[in-house]
């Protein structure tokens, strides 16, 4: 099983959602959205590593998560295994390179802090009926 497939499985068991496949002309990109709201947490790219900036041969299959802190995400840029927010930096989005250089554990910690951080942020404003005034 692939580290894709792990994490696939594991955002199905944790959050109810399955990977689901971008319109474009590759069937490799994917994402992950929040049911509710239909907000992405998670985008699975695959891109030639030299596209990345990083010196090797083949495709790498990242996965870019959306990080509150852009500080943090700059400083866990510089570790090997990270990306800063590809496919674009501006964004507050990390990239995790899906090659066996970043722990599933960890992978799995930048999944949940990018489901919270693209989560709704608007509360439920139903009043219960008891509360509600009535018109006479």
């Amino acid at each position: 099983m692939t580290l894709r497939e792990q994490v696939e499985e594991y955002a199905k068991k944790k959050y109810g959602v399955e990977a689901e496949q971008l319109p474009f002309n590759k069937e490799d990109y994917a994402v992950f959205r929040h049911a509710d709201t239909g907000k992405w947490f998670a985008v699975f790219i695959v891109k030639a590593y030299t596209e990345l900036g990083l010196e090797r041969d083949g495709t790498a299959e990242i996965m870019s998560v959306k990080i509150r802190d852009s500080l943090f995400a700059d400083m866990l840029s510089q570790q090997p295994g990270y990306l800063r927010g590809y496919p674009s930096p501006a964004w507050n989005w990390l990239s995790v390179v899906l090659d066996g250089s970043v722990p599933f554990d960890d992978i799995c910690q930048w999944l949940e802090e990018s489901y919270i951080a693209t989560k709704s942020k608007a509360k439920n404003k139903k009043v219960p009926l008891s509360k509600r005034k009535t018109a006479l």
